[in-house]
């Protein structure tokens, strides 16, 4: 399958105002504003996120996603926000007032090489629409890669022939970067690609972008973060646990953990935070206390991601950095267990990170 001549020749993508924004992957639009305000914008999603990226464009970064890509056991859920012909989802983003354009992209039920070639065909034709009508807006192509498929790189050779730019969205059923085979399989997917924007991850986005991908976005909750597998419902299914970003584990971590270090003074370095929320001195522990709303937990999480993200990408040695802070994220867990505060185990993600490439 041959992709458009002109978007070889026209060499990267535009980047305008994007290379290196940190942005908030948002589910709760009344927080969008507040979240914005943390991060570089936002990206939103559904009618709530069309309207809210209406009101917000013009004084903040946001990007609206189409979130075509959702598994079909949700299509009759989803208001379906722009329709599949370029010219169409172009113009409606560029109304809903979105900074990046993100082409309308699916998760395709049958996943082999041609699927995945004329899935790229077919964000191709979006690229070309979107640089003719505005040549200087970031365009993407969302592409959902599951585990398995990172691990086996189906990807890599179609997304480095079609010469695109590409929004990743990795899939699973828990961490789809857990692995060490998954992980060096996303790293191949963002140096095959024109440019990459990674569209929702966890802090594994700060890794990513210190080995060359252009921007990316931290989810404001676990939904927002990877993208779940549809799976058989629990006949008896469990309230999600809330949980608080701790930084001296570059992790979030459910409350009740957190609860069991309140007053131990040997933890003090892996709960100490100083983010806006937070101040200088500020101790993590303090969210998991009852008096203290979700909005407020929510709100330090995400600006206390966000400013150990910017540390990394800023550093003389990005990549030294991350895996200088992995390290220490796994220690820490090694002395929670040693001091008997019971349940937390080491990120599968960070530890798949000082594992790959040295």
């Amino acid at each position: 399958m041959e992709f458009p001549a002109q978007l070889h020749s026209q060499g990267r993508a535009p980047v305008v105002g994007l290379a290196g924004k940190v942005l908030a992957h948002v589910g709760n639009t009344e927080l969008a504003a507040r979240f914005a305000g943390l991060a570089d914008g936002v990206v939103l999603r559904g009618s709530a996120g069309a309207r809210t990226a209406r009101r917000l464009s013009g004084s903040m970064f946001v990007v609206l996603d189409p979130e075509r890509y959702v598994p079909d056991r949700r299509r009759d859920q989803q208001l379906e926000l722009f329709t599949e012909r370029p010219q169409d989802a172009v113009a409606d983003q560029l109304a809903f007032g979105s900074s990046v354009l993100l082409a309308p992209s699916r998760f395709p039920l049958d996943r082999s090489p041609d699927s995945i070639r004329s899935l790229l065909a077919a964000g191709a034709e979006f690229v070309a629409e979107a640089r003719s009508v505005a040549p200087r807006t970031p365009v993407f192509v969302p592409v959902v890669i599951r585990f398995d498929e990172l691990a086996d790189g189906r990807w890599v050779e179609p997304i480095r022939a079609s010469g695109l730019p590409i929004a990743t969205i990795f899939a699973a059923y828990h961490d789809p970067l857990a692995d060490p085979r998954q992980l060096e399989g996303a790293l191949r997917v963002i140096d095959a690609a024109d440019c990459t924007f990674v569209l929702r991850c966890d802090l594994s986005v700060a890794g990513f972008l210190a080995s060359g991908a252009l921007a990316g976005a931290i989810g404001t909750s676990s939904a927002q973060r990877h993208l779940w597998l549809p799976r058989r419902p629990s006949k008896d299914p469990k309230e999600p646990s809330p949980s608080v970003f701790v930084p001296g584990v570059a992790n979030w971590m459910k409350l009740a953990f957190v609860a069991q270090a309140e007053g131990a003074d040997d933890l003090d370095e892996i709960f100490r935070c100083e983010c806006s929320v937070c101040g200088p001195n500020g101790d993590v522990r303090r969210f998991a206390l009852p008096d203290v709303d979700d909005d407020t937990r929510d709100t330090h999480s995400l600006a206390s991601a966000v400013g150990l993200t910017r540390r990394i990408i800023t550093a003389d040695d990005p990549v030294a950095a991350w895996r200088a802070l992995c390290r220490s994220a796994l220690a820490a867990y090694d002395w929670l267990d040693q001091l008997g505060i019971s349940g937390p185990s080491g990120s599968g993600a960070l530890s798949a990170w000082v594992q790959v490439r040295g």
